[in-house]
């Protein structure tokens, strides 16, 4: 099936099926934007997981956020045969598919969405009605490039454009009254915010002594105070760290949605972490950050933005793209504390 083109002006409603990532969600706003600006009028719709879904509060030219959690068996074909009867009686137009899953594109054409963009992998060229190849070496390619890419138009070798994100007064205030809630006596300027841990695996993971030595000497040396962010999976270690570091911890896993979470990382002087989701979404409020890199590669998913550095110590090994590192672990141990801390204070 191909796309008939003789009626681009009438795309009123849009839909893009996010991928399954916080960092990712974000690679894809130069794209989300792009399709903003040649849809000025269109109902602009987003689909993501329902975890990831709080994100999308802070980026204002979307107008709907459909979340989504499929779960196992049973629960997860009755959940995507209701998403596939909701979306039919929004009537989008058009479907913006990131992810190269085979199941993401069969929703949407279940969903009767009559032009459907995706990149041709996974077999489902026959769900879609634009596929083009998906790039030569697409994991070496920046994901924001890669996103950016799919849309009609845009160059095989174009630059996806900066993002920002701005965070409201609102959102801010609500974020200092979290922080005063841990410590009413708190110096908004002299934070600082780790996120020590990585979704997919311990080798992307800075060790946690090497956390706790860092914050030691932000607490000691600059008289910062560090904000541990993470998940509620994140808690224990979360503990664990902050007991490590001592007098000037926050320890606030566990205990913010993603928007909110954007609210506390505006108020840091500086934000360390690995490649995760929240290192992007610091990078796009546009704090400076240091991202520490091993197993991932920087080329591909390093954050983007005016205030950025990262920290690649280019092992032989490296990037290896693992889970769990099966070797030494040189990638990450090589990194020390010290380096991190003469770099950050040079930010600050």
């Amino acid at each position: 099936m191909t796309e008939n083109t003789n009626n681009h002006d009438v795309i009123e409603r849009v839909l893009i099926r996010e991928p399954n990532w916080v960092g990712d969600n974000i690679f894809t706003l130069p794209a989300v934007r792009e399709l903003r600006r040649r849809y000025p009028r269109a109902h602009l719709a987003v689909m993501t997981r329902l975890s990831i879904a709080p994100l999308w509060n802070l980026i204002g030219e979307v107008d709907e956020v459909i979340p989504f959690d499929f779960g196992e068996g049973w629960r997860g074909w009755r959940a995507k045969r209701d998403l596939v009867r909701t979306l039919r009686k929004k009537r989008f137009d058009l479907a913006v598919v990131f992810p190269r899953s085979f199941a993401s594109a069969w929703l949407v054409f279940r969903a009767r969405i009559p032009r459907r963009w995706g990149y041709r992998a996974d077999l489902r060229s026959l769900l879609l009605t634009r596929r083009p190849a998906c790039p030569d070496g697409y994991r070496r390619i920046h994901r924001a490039d890669y996103y950016y890419r799919l849309l009609k138009g845009v160059s095989a070798s174009a630059s996806a454009p900066p993002v920002r994100i701005e965070i409201t007064p609102r959102l801010r205030e609500r974020a200092l009254s979290i922080v005063r809630g841990e410590d009413a006596g708190i110096d908004e300027g002299r934070l600082v915010g780790f996120h020590p841990w990585a979704s997919y695996g311990p080798a992307k993971c800075w060790p946690a002594d090497r956390f706790a030595s860092l914050g030691k000497m932000l607490v000691e040396k600059m008289k910062m105070r560090v904000m541990i962010f993470g998940g509620p999976s994140d808690r224990g270690p979360a503990d664990r760290l902050a007991r490590a570091i001592g007098a000037g911890v926050i320890n606030l896993a566990g205990k913010s949605e993603l928007d909110e979470l954007g609210g506390l990382i505006s108020l840091c002087r500086g934000f360390v972490a690995n490649d995760s989701g929240p290192l992007h979404l610091a990078a796009a409020i546009g704090i400076p950050v240091i991202g520490l890199f091993g197993s991932s590669n920087p080329a591909a998913t390093a954050p983007r933005g005016e205030n950025v550095r990262t920290i690649f110590k280019n092992i032989p090994c490296s990037p290896c793209l693992k889970a769990v590192c099966p070797s030494d672990f040189q990638c990450m141990i090589s990194i020390t504390p010290e380096d991190v801390y003469s770099q950050l204070e040079q930010m600050m």
